[in-house]
């Protein structure tokens, strides 16, 4: 994941690296500027293309700044079968969201794979097809962004990762960059491939399969057709399946996140109202419970006469899943100055989720009832409050089927001098949240609870087993739908000759209508699935239109500016104009410096501002300082109303959400100081206000700060000087004061001299962050998100990927280093000391043999040295123990493909 050169002559090969990373326009004069012969020694002339970051057409060798490139070869050397697992190789990607932790949100963030460059919002990076937008991810409990499981890799052809805000070109929501998914183009002939992994401890398995074809050839036959049918079954990882996967207990690092609604069940004694609890939890089984899941742990939060419920025990940590996908492409040149395109994507994802057993709190079990616990309680005239784990209703499962579709009918060519492409794209993205299993239906559980007959410390008797299969559901839970129907035009042509060659100006205009609806099920509708909240329908709208400009000036053979300026006019939320300044200069023939400012401005999505507000659960297991008492090493025993605690989470959009706005500032040096080595080094800062967020850890670790957004019940007088225990947090989208972030990146790439025993080369891409800080209000403190878990996520100091590459004939091989620096945990220790993380590094070997010119196999070793995640005590996650953001659970994994071209 280099950046290429091409296969050009000497001169030409290095004036072409420089220019194509600096944006030139005026090959002939940087040439020139560089000491080389001007571009006419040229027999042909060399095609024009658009490159990511600019909209003026350039010679193929040229880009716009700082555009990291991955090549097809990348990938097939990378060994990886998804556009999210080829991304999280790319260092300036950073908490990005991933299979791993989509177990976190229970109606939102499932079935969703989202980039993050700078680590700012996955809503930041605008993600791009060939140039053009996808719709978003149409869950509105989840982020707002492109969903990668929408985007075939085995389509491929390059990404053009641009790391510098382009909000004045693409787009103003393109604050941390463009990530522009680029497919083949005007391909004759066949490909078949198959490919097969599996890990070394199990779990985890896929197998993918894919089809290509191509024929005419637009130059000759006027004419080109492309498809790619892609098809990939992936199995499930459970916990069981990892030795290393440890406890949601362990006092050494400071990690109590176990449950109290375990089975058997803990339960209390109820006060004199017969409602609310009072005393030390029980339970019936202790000290023996129920293990794995079901465990004793004396000195954790539920109590020495108690149970712990440890759900790492009995979960999954990667989800199964089954992807299809169809990607069509058609190009007719109808005259020697016209052609006609259409693009068809069609992409079908379905994702299984199963997590731990349902919880049920607070139920009340009759004195009556036939199951009542009086050897444990025999001096109790009371019924008693429960929080049990509905162990017989198997674990909570949830389908995710999200169907991507997108269809884009164009004609470019040139008139009057001008380079010209327009447009109509019509994107649809859906997603289904099935309920299939584990759920109940609210008034049918409590109902059969409330008489006895359903037994919460063991196996129920056959009218409790009928009434549990009465109440069990599998609904349609939420079906959401979001398109994106939009018509671009641009043009681009030369201006005037200038000191360093021809300038030349871009124009574009585009009208985008964006729409979105959510439709629960009548059982959601009405608060009738246990566990979680009414939801509402809604449904929503927006049209943007935007007119934008843009002029490179080659004002001097050794300097050129790029200037570009973009309105957009929002319906719902404003008029935003944003401008973006960039300068390429090169003092001497190896060393090229570049620079630029803009501007951004992001509207809430339509799921941000419509979003139905809903009562759900907190993702993680938190314990309230302000009364979770410890005393020693991890007594919680006097407060238990206070400690583990998952309460209710409300949340939803806000019709009152203002727009995030940025200034980013970028400044970088290219060096080259001979053909086959060249570094780069990129400084980069952006300053984000008014961000759009939905806090939840933080109310947990400042519960003083954030006391306006957690509702607490009343003060009990037996605990003076503690205020009441949580009942739920405000978790609503709501803007806070500002987001600022700065860094460098490097990148590397040598190719060494051949050698007897063959070619080798070296490249390096590496994010180095200076600061990550937020701020909740324009007059607060700072607050340092940098290598400290903070905020839901983390941002490590440092990461990079280095790959050290050999060829000789038929074989190629890849050996790569993906690396994240160490960090401070989100929790202290017992004693109040930092918990530091681990550094993180994977070892990936790969190699490729062509068999026979049609024939090639590859191979792989993914995580060569079988490394666990470092250990962590985050509770935001669902699984804990490690932080399943950016970690790898699969371990040790191996791999083999075989491709055959017909031609």
């Amino acid at each position: 994941m280099s950046y290429q050169h091409g296969n050009l002559p000497v001169p030409t090969r290095i004036a072409a690296h420089v220019s194509r990373i600096f944006g030139v326009t005026a090959t002939a004069g940087l040439m020139a500027s560089l000491g080389f012969p001007a571009a006419a020694q040229e027999t042909q002339p060399i095609p024009k293309v658009e490159i990511t970051g600019s909209s003026i057409k350039r010679l193929n060798a040229e880009t716009a700044l700082p555009v990291q490139l991955i090549t097809r070869a990348d990938i097939e050397k990378s060994g990886v079968t998804t556009v999210a697992e080829l991304l999280s190789k790319v260092s300036a990607n950073t908490a990005a969201l991933t299979d791993g932790a989509s177990f976190s949100d229970i109606a939102g963030q499932r079935g969703f794979n989202g980039a993050n460059l700078r680590g700012i919002g996955v809503s930041s990076t605008l993600v791009l097809l060939n140039g053009r937008r996808l719709a978003n991810f149409a869950s509105p409990g989840g982020n707002a962004g492109v969903d990668l499981n929408a985007i075939p890799s085995a389509a491929l052809e390059r990404v053009e990762v641009l790391k510098d805000g382009a909000s004045a070109i693409y787009g103003t929501d393109a604050i941390g960059g463009v990530i522009n998914f680029i497919t083949r183009r005007n391909y004759e002939g066949a490909d078949a491939s198959v490919y097969y992994a599996d890990t070394e401890h199990g779990g985890a398995r896929k197998a993918t399969a894919t089809l290509s074809g191509g024929i005419g050839n637009l130059a000759t036959d006027r004419y080109n057709l492309l498809a790619v049918l892609d098809y990939q079954d992936t199995s499930s990882l459970r916990s069981s399946q990892r030795s290393w996967i440890g406890s949601a207990y362990q006092p050494d690092i400071n990690l109590d996140s176990g449950s109290s609604n375990t089975f058997p069940a803990n339960v209390r004694r109820t006060r004199a109202n017969g409602t609310s609890a009072t005393g030390p939890r029980l339970n019936p089984s202790a000290p023996a419970c129920n293990p794995p899941a079901t465990v004793y742990a004396p000195d954790s939060f539920v109590g020495p006469a108690a149970c712990m419920y440890d759900y790492m025990q009995d979960t999954e940590l990667f989800p199964e899943s089954k992807r299809a996908s169809l990607l069509t492409r058609g190009q007719f040149a109808l005259d020697n100055d016209t052609t006609l395109y259409g693009e068809l994507l069609v992409n079908e994802t379905s994702t299984t989720y199963r997590i731990s057993a349902l919880t049920v709190s607070g139920e009340i079990y009759p004195l009556a009832g036939q199951y009542y616990p009086h050897a444990l309680i025999s001096d109790n005239k009371t019924p008693l409050v429960v929080n049990m784990r509905l162990t017989e209703g198997g674990p909570r499962t949830n389908e995710i089927d999200a169907k991507a579709t997108r269809m884009v009918v164009g004609l470019k060519g040139v008139v009057q001098g001008w380079d010209y492409d327009m447009a109509l794209n019509h994107s649809v993205n859906e997603v289904d949240d099935k309920y299939i299993d584990g759920y109940v239906r609210t008034s049918l559980f409590d109902a059969a609870f409330a008489s006895g007959i359903i037994n919460p410390f063991g196996p129920s008797g056959p009218e409790g087993q009928a009434q549990l299969a009465a109440a069990k559901i599998n609904d349609p839970a939420r079906h959401s739908r979001g398109t994106t129907d939009s018509f671009d035009v641009k043009a681009t042509r030369d201006l005037f000759p200038m000191a360093g060659g021809n300038a030349a100006i871009a124009v574009g205009a585009e009208y985008r209508r964006e729409k979105m609806s959510f439709r629960p099920s009548a059982l959601l509708q009405a608060g009738e699935i246990r566990g979680e909240g009414e939801a509402t329908p809604f449904s929503g709208g927006r049209n943007v239109k935007a007119v934008y400009t843009e002029v490179n000036l080659p004002v001097l053979a050794s300097l050129e500016a790029q200037l570009a300026l973009r309105h957009d006019r929002y319906n719902d939320v404003g008029s935003t104009t944003n401008p973006k300044v960039g300068i390429r200069w090169n003092p001497i023939r190896q060393v090229v410096v570049r620079g630029s400012y803009g501007t951004g401005f992001r509207a809430p999505s339509l799921a941000d501002l419509y979003g139905p507000v809903r009562l759900g659960q907190a993702n993680g297991i938190y314990n309230d300082p302000l009364g979770c008492i410890q005393v020693g090493a991890i007594d919680n025993t006097e407060n238990p109303d206070y400690c583990g605690l998952q309460p209710d989470k409300l949340r939803g959009g806000s019709a009152s959400l203002r727009p995030e706005e940025s200034k980013q500032f970028s400044l970088g040096l290219v060096v080259e100081p001979y053909r086959d080595f060249t570094t780069t080094l990129d400084y980069w800062r952006i300053k984000k206000t008014d961000v759009i967020v939905s806090p939840e850890g933080s109310y947990f670790t400042d519960p003083v700060r954030n006391a306006a957004f957690i509702i607490r019940g009343e003060p009990d007088p037996e605990l003076p000087g503690i205020p009441g225990p949580i009942l739920s947090i405000d978790s609503r989208l709501r803007n806070i004061g500002a987001l600022e972030t700065s860094g460098v990146d490097l990148g590397v790439d040598w190719r060494l001299p051949a050698t007897a025993v063959g070619k080798f080369a070296f490249s390096l891409n590496g994010t180095y962050v200076f600061d990550y800080k937020t701020r909740e209000s324009n007059d607060g403190p700072d607050i340092s998100a940098l290598g400290v878990y903070t905020n839901d996520q983390i941002v490590q100091r440092w990461r990079h990927t280095v790959s050290l590459d050999y060829e000789r004939g038929p074989l190629n091989l890849t050996l790569q280093q993906t690396y994240l620096s160490g960090y401070r945990d989100q929790n202290l220790l017992a004693d109040g000391s930092v918990h530091r993380v681990d550094s993180y590094s994977l070892l990936d070997l790969t190699g490729g043999y062509q068999i026979s010119p049609g024939l090639r196999l590859r191979a792989g070793i993914r995580n060569l040295l079988d490394k666990n995640p470092p250990r962590s005590n985050q509770l935001f996650s669902f699984s804990v123990g490690y932080d399943p953001s950016y970690t790898d659970p699969r371990g040790r994994q191996f791999y083999t493909a075989l491709a055959y071209s017909f031609k």
